[in-house]
């Protein structure tokens, strides 16, 4: 090492810079180890593992401490690195091209922040194609949001999840939760054929002959989760009967139930999707005054007794008094204009689980109620707080008085309890403002 740099390389810098020069140039290292399938030799300081891991520390100082170099065969070099640079310096880099690498590194060694750095960006598979990949993922490493977007999307995009080239290569734990939710959006036919598919590949991946009997020991008991009284009787005798995975008595009961016999063995329910489900209106103010002339956001805080889909909310939409005419030769049109809005949904960790512009028409006169139709529905779990952000209000608007901190609607019984948003400083709480109500399923 240059004499110059012995001394110069501290000057002017931060603590996180020091400590990954030391790293990078291997100053008083005192532990070493082989990474990867070439068994790369990469230094380190046992002090500062044992500082951000517990599982280097019982490593490093349990009763069967490891002794010499360290061999780890299961994480490649950059990834190691990666870590690594994250323990000196508190900074790390996750994209969606080293994120399952990431993740198996983040759970070996107990990480918990890199951990919630991973989930979310495999968030943003979770609302796609792969929404199957990301359910198995999340399950795999206990990552519950993961797994709940992923089961959200799932159900609303059914069908097409399922033809998915990842949907075959589920778990049979990850394939029981969709079959055990009844808001899947496809026929119970189409269940019953991907079930077939899934029982055979199942088969090829254990060697074994795709037979009834083989598909059926695959499958196990999820198979009584398949509603298969729902099943088009064309396709169930062709190729469920066929396929031999249920008994001579399991297919007389299904056969019966279609002539009014219900089947002991098999659910009839019907699975009703949720863009299918009924609305309800849920209103919490008593008056409506204005106008008021808040330009900034507004936001409320809300939760639900019960878990609903929120599928839209009722705003005070702006007015424009003294919008110009446009004139032409015999008419004269009024032309209020329109204003882009905003609407946003954070749970309670402040994460953002739903955002959407609209363009909205301004209005002549104030005092109306807008209904603001969500174009996908947002899972609210019980007794959990969601705030509403509503941002791009340029124009005067009335707001609701008189609102009540806790309404029931009496059709679905669901009770939402309203409390005032921390970051709101433009007239929304709990007694007035804006959010006239909120639209919902169950």
């Amino acid at each position: 090492m240059d004499a110059n740099n012995i001394t110069k390389w501290r000057d002017d810098k931060d603590l996180p810079e020091c400590m990954m020069y030391m790293l990078q140039n291997e100053i008083m290292c005192d532990v070493t180890f082989r990474v990867g399938h070439d068994r790369t030799l990469i230094n380190a300081h046992k002090f500062m593992l044992s500082s951000r891991s517990a599982v280097f520390h019982t490593m490093f100082e349990g009763s069967l401490s490891e002794k010499g170099e360290i061999t780890i065969p299961d994480i490649d070099d950059n990834t190691f690195r990666d870590i690594l640079k994250y323990f000196y310096s508190d900074d790390i880099t996750i994209t969606n091209n080293n994120v399952k690498e990431m993740l198996y590194a983040a759970d070996k060694y107990m990480l918990a922040a890199v951990k919630r750095k991973c989930e979310t960006v495999l968030k943003q598979t979770a609302q796609s194609e792969h929404a199957t990949k990301a359910l198995q993922t999340g399950y795999q490493y206990h990552l519950l949001e993961l797994q709940k977007e992923s089961l959200d999307y799932i159900e609303m995009h059914t069908k097409a999840c399922l033809l998915s080239e990842h949907a075959v290569t589920l778990s049979k734990d990850c394939l029981e939760l969709i079959l055990k939710s009844d808001f899947l959006d496809c026929s119970e036919t189409d269940i019953c054929q991907f079930i077939l598919k899934w029982g055979k590949h199942q088969c090829e991946l254990a060697k074994l002959e795709p037979s009834g009997g083989n598909m059926r020991e695959a499958i196990g008991n999820i198979l009584y989760l398949i509603r298969f009284p729902n099943v088009e009787m064309k396709f169930f005798s062709k190729a469920v009967a066929n396929s031999c995975i249920l008994t001579s008595d399991e297919m007389v009961s299904i056969y019966q139930s279609h002539f009014g016999e219900t089947s002991k063995a098999f659910p009839r329910s019907l699975r009703v999707p949720v863009s299918k489900r009924q609305i309800y209106s849920l209103n919490r103010y008593g008056q409506i005054t204005g106008p008021m002339g808040s330009s900034g956001i507004q936001s409320l805080t809300f939760h639900s007794d019960k878990e609903i889909w929120l599928k839209g909310v009722n705003i005070f939409p702006p007015f424009n008094q003294y919008a110009p005419r446009i004139r032409g030769d015999r008419l004269h049109c009024y032309d209020p204009g329109t204003v882009s809005i905003s609407i946003k949904v954070l749970n309670d960790s402040k994460e953002e689980t739903f955002q959407q512009q609209k363009n909205i028409n301004l209005s002549r006169h104030g005092g109306q109620v807008q209904q603001i139709d969500f174009c996908k529905p947002v899972r609210v779990t019980s007794i959990r707080d969601y705030t509403i952000v509503l941002d791009g209000m340029t124009h005067q608007h009335f707001y609701g008085t008189d609102c009540q901190e806790s309404v029931t609607d009496q059709q679905s019984g669901v009770t939402i309890m309203f409390k005032n948003a921390p970051a709101d400083k433009n007239g929304t709480n709990i007694n007035s403002g804006q959010f006239a109500g909120l639209l919902f399923s169950v």
